[in-house]
């Protein structure tokens, strides 16, 4: 699964690891000043470099973002096969799509623009962010299909259901329940999942 996001709509092919020192002075840029409100000049200042080799090594500020969410939402989804060790049941589905709801809220640049900017999520929303969800449903279909193959989670379409998972993460991320997190996603997912 390394690279996996490298075919995702929107986003640029997964940087190389070269790129994350701009990568992650941009990450911090847009933590503190706002994805609107960061320039190319900010990172480079960030970095201690000319913004000429900012510019060479990742372009624009819009070029920078999609290539650090590139990068990020790579690591998540690479690091889900590690994650799913052992048997799953329906209680640990419930945890790990909590465990990465959490870490995404969590992301500094998006829990900025949560506080700030949400207009930008928004604008992603409308544009970008329908084909992204059903690539990365595509993704880890085989994942989820792997564990429905036990015997501890009911028999589903794994496409439903992992399309149903991203879909459920996601809008959690946007807009998080006014009670628990792990409760509220039990309520419903724990019924769907037992077999």
């Amino acid at each position: 699964m390394s690279q996996v996001i490298a075919a995702l709509p929107g986003l640029p092919p997964v940087p190389p690891p070269a790129l994350d020192p701009y990568l992650d002075a941009a990450s911090r840029c847009f933590a503190r000043f706002g994805l609107g409100h960061t320039s190319v000049q900010d990172v480079a200042k960030e970095m201690g470099v000319n913004r000429t080799t900012v510019y060479r090594q990742v372009g624009t500020v819009e070029q920078i973002a999609l290539l650090l969410c590139a990068r990020d939402v790579n690591r998540v989804l690479t690091s889900l096969p590690a994650r799913l060790t052992g048997a799953l049941g329906p209680e640990e589905v419930v945890d790990l799509v909590a465990t990465v709801i959490d870490e995404a809220i969590a992301h500094p640049v998006l829990a900025k623009m949560l506080a700030d900017e949400r207009e930008t999520i928004g604008v992603l929303f409308a544009s970008e962010i329908p084909a992204l969800l059903r690539s990365t449903a595509e993704i880890i279909t085989p994942l989820v299909a792997l564990t429905l193959s036990s015997s501890q989670i009911a028999t589903r379409d794994p496409s439903v259901l992992a399309e149903w998972l991203v879909r459920i993460a996601c809008s959690l991320v946007v807009a998080p329940p006014p009670t628990p997190l792990r409760p509220f996603l039990a309520e419903l997912l724990l019924p769907a999942l037992t077999p």
